[in-house]
């Protein structure tokens, strides 16, 4: 089995390089070559300590991959229609990549914006952390019906499997702040209702009917409740940079994508619609 796994991770560590005539030579195949230049990118691509017995190890693996490569071509299967979709799929994979690292230019992220978002983000913090599960039910009689298995003491994750429809965050018991007394639209993605109800039930209690929302109904437990700790600044600082550099890489892909698609005939146009918003 360890043999399997050098193999296999030999082949997708190995970016075939194009070779000079002077690249030096580890081992040959059936007078295939493989050159120290691909003992060292498998290498450095698996992670792989440099050592004299990691190297003799991960040469073996390139020694199997090229004995399955010769294989597979004897067998005819470069010229199936699985290796030639995957040619394929790699060839445009490989032109999109490096495209978009050419044709996108993502805005740097300034302190001034790292600072302004971990402010708006405490801003919207309130006194109190509720851990909360959720489910969302179709209907009102779907919902109430839920609260009655539950006050018989089914478990939560059951009661929702069973009843509930899929919706974000639900079955999921996580942590949440929003400012006391709660208002519309601050409310960390919580229903308003949902979040004031929070502020009233006990660990362990449950809503004491179906709360409506958006055309559905959704019945919640309060798992626990803690003071907020609000996060330094310095200790927040490097996850939103990174966050908002991903928003900013994110941003620059859409406008490039959106250019491309206004010089472009697309049908039907209600494909990039969305897209565009």
């Amino acid at each position: 089995m360890r043999h399997a796994a050098v193999i296999a991770l030999a082949a997708a560590a190995l970016v075939q390089p194009a070779h000079a005539a002077t690249d030096e030579v580890v081992a040959t195949v059936n007078g295939v070559p493989l050159y120290r230049a691909d003992l060292d990118n498998a290498m450095r691509a698996a992670g792989r300590p440099d050592t004299p017995a990691g190297r003799q190890e991960m040469l073996h693996g390139l020694v199997g991959r090229e004995l399955i490569r010769q294989a597979a071509e004897r067998d005819g299967l470069g010229r199936s229609e699985a290796v030639q979709q995957a040619m394929r799929k790699a060839k445009v994979d490989a032109e999109n990549r490096i495209y978009v690292a050419e044709h996108t230019q993502p805005q740097p992220v300034t302190d001034a914006q790292v600072r302004e978002r971990y402010d708006a983000i405490v801003s919207e913090l309130g006194p109190q952390e509720y851990r909360v599960s959720t489910m969302t039910l179709a209907d009102e009689p779907t919902a109430r019906f839920a609260l009655m298995r539950l006050g018989q003491g089914e478990p939560f994750e059951k009661v929702a499997a069973q009843t509930g429809i899929q919706a974000a965050g639900d079955n999921t018991s996580r942590w949440v702040s929003f400012r006391e007394p709660a208002t519309e639209g601050h409310t960390q993605g919580l229903p308003l209702p949902l979040a004031e109800a929070l502020t009233t039930l006990k660990v362990g209690e449950m809503t004491p009917a179906p709360i409506a929302a958006a055309g559905r109904y959704v019945v919640a437990r309060l798992d626990d409740r803690r003071p907020t700790a609000i996060p330094s600044y310095d200790g927040a600082r490097a996850s939103l940079r990174a966050a908002l550099e991903a928003r900013q890489r994110d941003d620059a892909f859409m406008a490039m994508v959106n250019r491309l698609a206004a010089k472009a005939v697309i049908r039907p146009q209600q494909v990039m619609a969305g897209a565009a918003k």
